[in-house]
């Protein structure tokens, strides 16, 4: 039986590298690889994968407020967090925030809030990973220049690495053009994951966690009390409570 070090999620929204950096990772082609065209529901992949030799679980999700169109439903999303919550087995070890850099998008802002704040309680080490600064003449000094706006929006990762997830076209005798840089960026990854992923994350009571997390949600999103009963209802469907479970979903969020 492989033994796994630790759960790893890495969070973003579409277009942001995730699957990109699980196909680094891996040395092939595992996730597919998204346009960012088109929005899609939260969902997540997993993916037993080596660093340096060591075994870690990656989980591919997708955030909220993906694509160019819209949101993703929120009762969709906490029902996909609870499924995830309640499967992984081990806690969090590690939590990777994806974005494409150059510039910062109000969805930036709201997925720090929801995966850093709300739904790892600010307990598990969470990295940002900036992409797509293939053409920045130096990528180490992108996180420098930008650092500033980034905390004025309250986003204080841990670690911060800017990388390429792509080597690029072919230029000559088998070479890419953004070879170098990715093969740098695959030593930061890697560097990261083992200095920065904790070795016994805080254990977790998932029921408990999961009502916490849901009424953060409701008043994140400052969902009226009208609407609340068929939200709850919808999210216990789509999650398959038990009425025993529905009927503390409802008394938990009922305190909001």
């Amino acid at each position: 039986m492989t033994e796994i070090l630790g759960n790893i999620i890495l969070v973003g929204e579409t277009g942001s590298g995730k699957s990109s950096i699980i196909n680094m990772i891996a040395g092939a082609e595992f996730a597919p690889i998204s346009n960012g065209a088109a929005g899609c529901t939260f969902d997540y992949h997993s993916y037993i994968l080596p660093v340096h030799g060591r075994n870690f679980k990656f989980f591919d999700t997708a955030g909220l407020n993906e694509g160019e169109m819209g949101t993703v439903e929120r009762t969709a999303a906490i029902a996909q967090i609870y499924k995830l919550i309640t499967r992984l087995g081990g806690g969090i070890n590690l939590l990777m925030f994806c974005m494409r850099g150059p510039r910062i998008k109000h969805a930036t802002y709201q997925n720090w809030k929801i995966f850093h704040e709300i739904l790892c309680k600010k307990q598990v080490p969470t990295v940002l990973v900036v992409t797509g600064l293939e053409h920045e003449e130096n990528l180490n000094e992108w996180w420098w220049k930008n650092r500033e706006a980034f905390e004025h929006q309250g986003i204080r990762p841990d670690d911060t690495v800017c990388i390429t997830a792509t080597r690029g076209k072919l230029i000559r005798h088998g070479r890419r053009m953004f070879d170098d840089d990715y093969e740098q960026s695959l030593a930061k990854i890697q560097n990261l994951i083992l200095n920065r992923a904790l070795l016994c994350p805080p254990f977790v009571n998932k029921t408990k966690w999961f009502y916490e997390v849901t009424r953060k949600f409701f008043f994140f999103f400052q969902w009226t009390t009208i609407r609340k009963a068929k939200d709850i209802q919808k999210i216990a469907d789509a999650c398959g409570m038990s009425k025993d479970e529905t009927a503390r979903l409802k008394q938990e969020l009922v305190k909001i």
